[in-house]
């Protein structure tokens, strides 16, 4: 757990961590989210080591087509599905940064998302999430969230077994 002292459009304000987590956590979309704020050094930004809940995506469907099409299955189809998993975690990352923007009134409040490991049945998927409070390229956030995703999925999640 961390706490941010930043400038919002009225004063200044103390953002807690957990606190975020639990707006967070309120998503039915995601299952499980730790908070791993405090092992990153960059100032002014929460992470979040998240997975989405098993429903979000209805498998059955998929391992029915995967039964019927046997082994010529093209690797392109599995892409396409990662695609769509991105898409929705983009626009899921979207809702929660305007929620954030709102309740903090900030406009700085950026947040980004990076997919680092998907289990074989494709019905497990970890993200990293973090949120900037301050003024950050999308270049910028989108490097260190990809560093964390590395990060989580070589052993520094303690989280997922």
């Amino acid at each position: 757990m961390i706490e941010l002292k930043i400038k919002n459009q009225k004063n200044s304000i103390i953002i807690n961590s957990n606190k975020v987590k639990d707006i967070i956590g309120l998503r039915e979309d995601i299952e499980d989210i730790k908070d791993i704020s405090n092992t990153i050094k960059e100032e002014n930004i929460m992470a979040f080591d998240c997975q989405l809940a098993e429903d979000v995506f209805d498998m059955e469907d998929i391992e029915e087509l995967i039964e019927e099409m046997g082994e010529d299955i093209d690797e392109s189809y599995f892409q396409v599905f990662f695609e769509d998993v991105r898409a929705y975690l983009k626009d899921a990352t979207d809702e929660i940064e305007d929620e954030l923007q709102d309740k903090y009134l900030s406009d700085n409040i950026r947040c980004f998302f990076d997919v680092y490991n998907i289990d074989e049945s494709f019905t497990d998927f970890k993200f990293v999430f973090l949120i900037s409070f301050k003024e950050i390229k999308i270049a910028s956030l989108t490097n260190l969230c990809k560093l964390v995703g590395r990060r989580q999925l070589t052993g520094g999640s303690k989280f997922y077994s």
